[in-house]
């Protein structure tokens, strides 16, 4: 299993980045299409609840140069869902991630909130949880996504605040 924490710093105050960033849908497909490289980026669904809880659920396919182990056992593309639930009483994002293949071998998941850091600033910590239980090269493939993970974040930390800077926000 791999757990680890990931920190970004933003350029915005805590209540614009959860309400005209990370819900904001042109923020969403633009982060994923333009600055991930992903092939496909989906809104599936996008509920606002009772209390102001937030819903969410995404389809990506990332683009990937997957190591060939990985290649192999997957055999090709890959898409995933994340589906997560925001608590506007905690301002906590929770996310679960389902694969298109071996998601019974497969499990991800994470946590984050935003932290204020100064005027106009924050830091998102996210706290992330793989596991790949297959044998003999679970390790691997928990690696390779572990790395993407860590690039994608750092990708999207210079978008984001590109974005926020474009925005006026």
């Amino acid at each position: 299993m791999a757990k680890f924490t990931l920190k970004n710093i933003f350029e915005t105050d805590k209540d614009t980045f959860w309400a005209k960033v990370f819900f904001d849908e042109e923020y969403n497909r633009r982060l994923y299409l333009e600055a991930l490289g992903f092939k496909g980026y989906e809104l599936l669904e996008l509920k606002e609840l009772p209390g102001g809880v937030r819903t969410r659920r995404i389809r990506t396919e990332p683009k990937s140069e997957a190591p060939a182990v990985v290649t192999k056992l997957i055999g090709g593309d890959i898409s995933y869902t994340e589906e997560g639930r925001w608590d506007p009483s905690t301002s906590i994002w929770k996310y679960t991630i389902t694969t298109s293949k071996l998601s019974d071998k497969i499990s991800i998941a994470g946590t984050f909130w935003v932290e204020p850091r100064g005027d106009k600033r924050i830091e998102r910590i996210c706290e992330n949880d793989i596991q790949v239980k297959i044998f003999g090269v679970g390790g691997t493939v928990e690696g390779f996504i572990e790395k993407t993970t860590r690039d994608s974040y750092a990708k999207t930390e210079a978008f984001t605040n590109a974005f926020i800077r474009e925005k006026g926000l």
